[in-house]
């Protein structure tokens, strides 16, 4: 069963806040695997850092707290040491973004608001 790309996006956001699940995930994973799941969500991530000023306004927390969360998720990567500037050239990262773009576009504006708050307020 395929999800939807609403469903899609909620769980990007819900893995990227709940970083434990990826790190539990990752134990029960393969490496190609946990690299794609780490990679999906920075792509959400990257997502909700273009969405959220429009939404919750300007911030420095809210950026800084983006910057944990793309971090914390490098680290899980395996096989090699990770960039964002590596990420941003590679193909399955740029189908992950496109993704994860056009999921964002079919959310409700009020889900995204809540999930950019979930990210201000973060504490890891």
């Amino acid at each position: 069963m395929r999800m939807s790309l609403l469903s899609r996006f909620c769980l990007i956001t819900l893995t990227v806040i709940t970083l434990n699940q990826t790190a539990s995930a990752a134990a029960t994973l393969n490496s190609d695997e946990n690299n794609a799941l780490v990679k999906e969500d920075i792509a959400g991530t990257q997502v909700l850092s273009e969405v959220c000023p429009a939404l919750i306004g300007k911030n420095a927390k809210f950026e800084q707290n983006i910057q944990k969360l793309i971090q914390m998720n490098l680290k899980q990567y395996t096989g090699q040491t990770m960039t964002l500037s590596v990420l941003q050239n590679d193909a399955e990262y740029k189908a992950l973004l496109d993704d994860a773009h056009k999921a964002v576009k079919e959310t409700p504006a009020d889900e995204q608001k809540s999930v950019c708050e979930d990210v201000l307020n973060f504490e890891d």
